[in-house]
């Protein structure tokens, strides 16, 4: 009789863990029918997980910087992808075309990039396309 209760805890338990899982993956955040280009200096690189990250100061028009995270998935991924933390080093011009924070912060997720040497990456799916064409 005992052991109902306990399954049904452990049950209830599980079903609230996996809905955590379910939100840290939701793209909700990004404005994902949109793509904007920037161009700026890496300032730092987070290659950690669960997520990789990018800081890039972009100069706006009236000559101050503004930091823009660029979210990538995990090293895991993009180590399989063909990317490696030494592409990316503080001081280095690149440009990225990202997803933006729906809030308008700066920032976004990671759709392409082109590094200082002129090489594209892109993002799985259809920016492949982008990387064929240009590489």
């Amino acid at each position: 009789m005992r052991k109902i209760p306990v399954f049904s805890a452990v049950a209830l338990l599980l079903t609230l863990n996996s809905a955590s899982i379910l939100a840290h993956h939701s793209f909700a955040m990004f404005d994902q029918s949109t793509k904007v280009e920037i161009t700026g200096v890496v300032s730092e690189v987070q290659w950690t997980n669960p997520h990789v990250w990018i800081m890039v100061d972009v100069t706006q028009d009236d000559g101050t910087a503004v930091s823009w995270g660029v979210e990538f998935t995990s090293k895991v991924h993009l180590t399989r992808r063909g990317f490696s933390p030494d592409m990316f080093n503080v001081g280095d011009e690149v440009t990225f075309s990202v997803s933006p924070y729906a809030d308008g912060s700066p920032g976004g997720r990671f759709y392409w990039v082109q590094l200082a040497d002129g090489t594209y990456y892109c993002d799985v799916g259809a920016a492949q396309r982008i990387c064929q064409e240009r590489n």
